[in-house]
């Protein structure tokens, strides 16, 4: 087999990032020719062999406290040793220590083949400041750049200086070595700039920090490989269109989480004189700085015809529908494709010989129509597990996927491979009406960039538009498994599961009747409460109707809020959609103002809540599609403090709460709770980048038993079984749950019929800490075999459903 040593982690704030993409490449090059072997480098640079499992962590931070136990540290001739034995190396560290050259420096001395520039190459052109230099010494035009120290006298007086010379009202503070946007600030006077330089210093962030004009033009970024012959060969850029008002920036959040707040147009929107002349001048600076295989490179179109190109990134991100994958998907290449192109130029210029890859077959593989989108709060996370499903089970053996797109107009749409990658819901459903409408059309340099790469490849198929109906039929006559990766409304309140009940297709998850049950919050604890189990609790609820009590002209807040604290006996509350997931809506309120403050958002139909409108909110809040519904009022429970800090877990007590994540899977009425896990949140409610996005957020799993014993596992366990059977969970599921430490009761705070499948889920985690470990791809057959060979006429046993009856009445 060809051996790959994949190095990633690393020191920087991009050390998330960097699993992000190391799971990529895992995901698409390891096969029967090729086999991955992880590398993590730790906060201190240490080396260590780590499990593949490991690699679907959300955040390092899920690991680094307990490397010495699950992974073998390498001292360096160790590490040297177990470079030399594989064919080729692979660096995926971002930022510091694996952009700036250090990392390619190591990988020299020790004479190893590896993918990417050399050491003294990306030297030059990570720092913005030198890469600066270096491009304007070539003739490329630069922006005016002011680098601050730490230890520089006087620098208030020289920020005022560059200010008045260039007649800045707004500027841009970044650290001179760094990526991700983070550390990135917008900022409009010395004063800003001077406190911003400041902080990145004290917080570690930066040694040296570049100020900037802030562009008003067009942002874009394109990808640029290297050919046979060592060429540079540029893609096709991808153009960045968001509002950059209110000292707004492409920041980390806006890259990273399908969001709104930002649209790709890939291809950008500059007509090919203007495209050809960016992809002109990346060409040229990739042979400027003697970059090798592949980078990226940022920049702006200034009104004025102008190009600045202000960030080079040597080793670009390759997380699942990155601008690498999307550009390169325009060109009919697959995540595999692309990343074997990378391979095997390497192994031409290191003169190894690059591993044979076979064509997987699709006979005897039953098709699969992975469905996702949707209209609702959730339709973002829904476009990212759909993506993440379809990618994982285009490596499986026994099943062919195909993505389907629900619209926001009630169509579904059969994706090709490009328009899959779409950054958000709104870019599908734009793309898919452009081709009907005869508007999306392909660049007409596309062939040239093939034949310069030499490759030969097949453009991407049209979309194919069809009723739900039609789905329903097309599902039918191919035999398909339809696997749902909606999230709430109508993909997991159990109208779609009806549908598919009705045409005898099997899917995975629960029924349509326990989807409807779990889907409501409210009725969902009153089902718990049926159990009358001391050990396993529902919190007591408010309904609280918006739109009713905001039409009250008579709505005495003082007097509702202190009934709610009378009535549920607290003084801080979560207050929630009673259908919607995903975090959409939640919100710590403690006072009358913040409750009032609430109602008057949802009150409006603002489609997102802004950071710090609470306290302890430090990210934006997505509102729920639906605000004129039912909102849920619950007592506030203070979990224990659980950090991670230097690399060792610090449990701080409270009140011995915890919160907790189970899934749970389910074959012919018997129930297995997988591993719990830890989810520790950085603000009072979990976010949805800390729920959802790789490299954010934190989750411990297993639990270490120095917080839930193993005892204590098991209890959880039999309880999350327990209370997944009395709501007629089917197939799988997630269950959201606080766990006292001290008492060992549980309050189930939701349970999740669909829960979300995204690149770095807790069930992935859960699924490799089980014996033996169920793999990403195995546990996604499992749930889909599981589900064929169900047996049919499982349903709520009588009793059950009459209590539920009478819970609904």
């Amino acid at each position: 087999m060809f051996k790959i040593a994949l190095i990633c982690g690393g020191p920087s704030q991009e050390r998330g990032i960097s699993l992000n993409s190391a799971r990529s490449v895992l995901d698409h090059l390891s096969c029967e020719a090729i086999e991955i072997i992880p590398v993590y480098v730790d906060y201190n640079k240490n080396f260590y062999a780590l499990s593949s499992a490991q690699l679907y962590s959300n955040t390092p931070a899920d690991f680094d406290f307990k490397l010495n136990q699950t992974a073998k540290r390498l001292d360096r001739p160790e590490l040297a040793d177990l470079l030399r034995s594989v064919d080729l190396t692979f660096p995926v560290i971002h930022g510091t220590f694996g952009e700036d050259g250090e990392l390619q420096a190591i990988l020299e001395d020790m004479g190893v083949p590896f993918v990417g520039a050399s050491s003294a190459s990306c030297r030059q052109m990570f720092c913005k400041y030198s890469a600066g230099k270096v491009l304007k010494q070539a003739g490329f035009p630069t922006l005016p750049s002011l680098l601050l120290t730490s230890n520089m006298s006087h620098a208030l007086d020289s920020i005022r200086e560059f200010f008045e010379m260039h007649g800045l009202t707004r500027a841009i503070v970044k650290p001179s070595i760094g990526g991700s946007s983070i550390g990135v600030s917008s900022v409009s006077t010395p004063e800003e700039v001077l406190q911003k330089s400041q902080a990145l210093f004290e917080n570690g962030f930066a040694q040296k920090v570049l100020v900037e004009p802030f562009c008003e033009g067009r942002e874009f970024t394109v990808m640029v490989f290297a050919n046979r012959e060592g060429s540079p060969v540029a893609l096709v850029p991808t153009e960045i269109e968001m509002s950059y008002q209110n000292n707004q920036i492409f920041d980390y959040r806006k890259k990273y989480l399908p969001t709104n707040q930002a649209t790709y147009h890939t291809p950008a929107r500059f007509g090919d004189s203007i495209t050809q002349a960016i992809r002109q001048r990346v060409e040229a600076i990739f042979k400027l700085f003697n970059m090798r295989e592949f980078a990226r490179l940022d920049g702006w179109l200034m009104s004025d015809g102008t190009l600045y190109f202000t960030d080079i990134n040597p080793v670009s991100g390759l997380e699942q529908n990155s601008f690498l994958f999307r550009q390169s998907s325009l060109l009919g290449l697959t995540h595999q494709q692309i990343l074997y192109y990378v391979v095997e130029q390497a192994c031409r210029r290191h003169h190894r010989k690059p591993p044979l890859l076979k064509e997987s077959s699709s006979t005897n593989r039953s098709a699969v129509h992975v469905l996702f989108g949707g209209s609702n709060a959730e339709r973002q996370v829904s476009l990212m597990s759909g993506t993440n499903v379809w990618l994982k089970l285009l490596r499986s053996s026994r099943f062919m996927p195909t993505p389907f797109f629900y619209d926001v107009d009630g169509f579904i749409w059969k994706l090709p491979y490009a328009y899959t990658l779409d950054h958000t819901v709104e870019e599908i459903h734009q793309h898919c009406n452009a081709v009907t409408q005869g508007r999306r059309d392909l660049p007409s340099y596309l062939e040239e960039i093939l034949q310069a790469l030499g490759i030969q490849s097949e453009f991407s198929q049209q979309p194919e538009k069809m009723s739900l109906q039609k789905f329903l039929q097309f599902s039918c006559q191919e035999k398909a498994f339809v696997f749902i990766a909606m999230h709430g409304g109508e993909g997991e309140d159990g109208t779609l599961q009806s549908c598919l009940e009705a045409y005898g297709l099997k899917h995975n998850g629960s029924d349509s009747k326990a989807s409807r049950l779990c889907m409501d919050k409210y009725l969902t604890g009153e089902v718990i409460n049926l159990l009358s189990d001391p050990s396993l609790l529902s919190i007591p609820k408010q309904i609280l109707q918006v739109d009713e009590l905001m039409s009250n002209p008579t709505l005495d807040f003082e007097a509702l809020w202190k009934s709610i604290c009378q009535d549920l006996k607290s003084e801080r509350f979560i207050i929630k959609p009673r259908q919607d997931g995903c975090s959409a809506g939640i919100v710590l309120i403690q006072s009358r103002l913040d409750l009032e403050r609430y109602f008057r958002f949802a009150k409006s139909k603002i489609t997102s809540i802004p950071a710090y409108s609470f306290e302890n909110q430090k990210e934006v809040i997505e509102m729920p599609s639906c605000q004129s519904g039912e909102y849920l009022i619950e007592p506030y429970i203070e979990t224990d403090r659980i950090t991670i800090e230097n690399q060792v877990l610090r449990h701080t007590p409270k009140q011995g709460w915890i919160e907790l994540t189970v899934g749970v899977l389910e074959l012919n009425g018997v129930y297995r709770a997988l591993n719990p896990s830890i989810a520790v949140a950085e603000g009072a409610v979990l976010s949805l980048e800390e729920k959802f996005q790789g490299g954010t957020g934190v989750n411990l799993t297993p639990p270490p038993e120095s917080i839930i014993s193993a005892q204590a596992s098991k209890k959880i366990k039999h309880l999350i079984e327990k209370a997944a059977q009395r709501l007629g969970i089917a197939n799988y599921a997630r269950i959201d749950v606080f766990f006292n430490i001290q008492t060992e009761k549980m309050i189930v705070i939701e349970a999740n019929t669909l829960p979300g499948l995204t690149p770095s889920t807790v069930l992935y985690h859960q699924g490799l800490a089980e014996e033996p470990p169920l793999a990403p791809v195995k546990l996604l057959e499992t749930l889909i075999l599981s589900r064929i060979e169900k047996k049919e006429g499982w349903n709520l046993s009588d009793k059950v459903e009459e209590e539920l009856l009478s819970c609904v009445d």
